[in-house]
């Protein structure tokens, strides 16, 4: 087994030897089968490399093998390639900022082009043409339509929770319907309602836009990991479900492309137009320039591509800080006198992006996002890579030189827990962390907070939408959604723990706990394995 680190590069960072490699697709697809074995050798054989290699787990893992080796830094080293873990804000700065220097693995995230190029999977040249695209949808005007959007399906939302009972089954797909629609609007001019699951498939397709998609994030192992002979012509059920639900959705993006080119050649390209026309005028022949244009198949990638993440990232979010409200009524009680002493009486449809956002992200509501992002980032790593050259970092008070084609990942949920930065939390959770229940603690974002402050950490150990050039261009726009939706929630109603029949709330509570920490996973993002049941509840004047 090579050691090619310690014999030809004076790199003295902690070190793991592997005989697997984190992003190998074999291992990936069959980590659950060998992991449950591997699991039961004794610990001093697994548990300075097996928490690291587990694709998903990173999370529940947490700081913990940083914290076994004594070091934020670790160079894991197998046969297949090195890969450089770390939650040191240093490094991070150092890896997110020098952007000719580290850049984005393209192999391991071409598994996204499956409509065509993205911006994601992209860099050089190709990222710069796709980010100078999507730019200008980032504006103001947006943002309010975000902020109008999140508004008004919030209210549709807690409509049908109030026509069920008051009973809240399922908040993670609602949270996914939720951001569905704001993004489908906001994007692509799309407007849904929260009857639309209810209406039959339109001419040439057999599932709905919305299921269409849905089903695509549902199969999103199977589609991303699959090859295409197989996906296509495979007659096991999961694969033609997968099949159906790439097919359909393709279609509704092209359909939305066409219609969308036969309104620019009519009407024109306004600067504050929609993400989706500007991609399409950037990828369509004779609406695009011979200096600014994109291919077309990277039209519809990168479709799908900002749905994906836009969706994801705000559903998730939405429905954590939900359930952490819902778990500390306390909170929730502050939150809702601080909006209501923001929103002065004034109704929901007279809030506004321009005067009220920035109030509430400096408040209880932006503090709860903050934290919860802490809590449940996300994405659990973000991949790096020093391809062709090696390259200079500086780790502590030395310069060690790392080899070219290592594999950077920066380990969100280490740094926002690493103890240099984050204080240590009193563990309820029985089974083991990483006790986000427990570990929640909003006030900490307050100026007004008693306790340590946390406005002037380093760089680096806050990374919730990453840093530097390939920073989230979302982030604004999942932030208005955010507090749009969060304040409209909670400025009429409370959220309650929906316990069994005779169960103590303790009982409810720590079961709750248990959920939202091992029974919590990784798909595309961080989401409970199961349902908590809630209940909404008119607040009294």
């Amino acid at each position: 087994m090579p050691f090619p680190l310690s014999t030809t590069y004076d790199l003295h960072v902690k070190k793991v030897v592997l005989r697997v490699y984190f992003q190998s697709i074999p291992w990936i697809i069959l980590q659950n089968i060998f992991i449950p074995v591997l699991s039961r050798l004794p610990t001093t054989w697994t548990q300075s490399w097996l928490p690291l290699s587990k694709w998903g787990e990173t999370w529940h893992e947490g700081y913990q093998p940083f914290k076994r080796m004594g070091d934020d830094t670790i160079m894991i080293v197998s046969p297949e390639g090195n890969i450089l873990w770390t939650c040191d804000p240093e490094v991070i700065m150092q890896v997110s900022t020098r952007r000719s220097d580290f850049v984005k693995p393209t192999e391991m995230l071409n598994i996204l082009n499956i409509y065509g190029p993205t911006i994601t999977a992209a860099e050089g040249e190709e990222h710069r043409i796709f980010k100078k695209v999507a730019s200008p949808s980032f504006n103001d005007k947006n943002f309010q339509s975000v902020w109008t959007g999140a508004i008004e399906q919030t209210e549709m939302m807690t409509q049908e929770w109030l026509d069920n009972g008051g009973s809240v089954t399922n908040l993670t797909d609602c949270a996914a319907k939720l951001a569905l629609h704001i993004i489908s609007k906001v994007f692509f001019g799309k407007k849904m309602m929260w009857t639309d699951d209810d209406t039959k498939p339109g001419p040439g397709h057999s599932l709905t836009y919305g299921r269409a998609i849905s089903a695509v994030f549902k199969y999103h192992n199977t589609i991303f990991l699959t090859p295409r002979p197989i996906l296509n012509y495979s007659p096991m059920k999961i694969h033609k479900l997968a099949r159906e639900a790439f097919v359909e959705w393709g279609k509704y993006m092209e359909e939305m492309r066409d219609s969308t080119a036969q309104h620019l050649r009519t009407h024109g390209l306004k600067e504050d137009g929609t993400l989706l026309e500007h991609f399409v005028k950037a990828g369509t022949s004779g609406l695009n320039s011979a200096d600014f244009s994109i291919s077309e198949p990277a039209v519809l990638g990168n479709i799908f591509c900002f749905i994906l993440a836009g969706h994801e990232t705000s559903a998730n979010i939405f429905t954590f800080a939900v359930m952490l409200l819902a778990c500390r009524p306390d909170y929730q009680s502050s939150l809702q006198a601080e909006v209501d002493t923001l929103m002065s009486g004034r109704k929901p449809h007279e809030w506004s992006y321009k005067e009220d956002f920035s109030k509430l992200m400096h408040g209880r509501v932006g503090a709860l996002m903050k934290e919860t992002l802490r809590l449940y980032s996300a994405l659990p790593f973000i991949p790096k890579i020093n391809k062709n050259h090696d390259q200079p970092l500086q780790i502590g008070n030395k310069t060690h030189i790392l080899p070219r084609d290592t594999l950077i990942m920066i380990n969100t949920s280490a740094t926002h827990r690493n103890p240099k930065y984050w204080s240590e939390v009193q563990k309820t959770a029985g089974d083991g962390p990483p006790y986000p229940l427990s570990d929640f603690h909003p006030e900490r974002w307050l100026q007004v907070s008693d306790a340590k402050s946390y406005h002037n950490l380093p760089q680096g150990a806050y990374v919730p939408f990453s840093e530097g050039y390939r920073d989230c261009p979302g982030q604004r726009f999942a932030q208005a959604e955010f507090c749009a939706a969060i304040a409209r929630l909670f400025g009429e109603f409370s959220l309650e723990l929906a316990g069994r029949p005779g169960e103590d709330y303790a009982v409810t509570l720590g079961r709750v706990e248990q959920q939202m920490s091992s029974g919590t996973i990784f798909e595309m993002g961080l989401k409970m394995k199961e349902s908590v049941p809630l209940k909404i509840v008119r607040r009294k004047d």
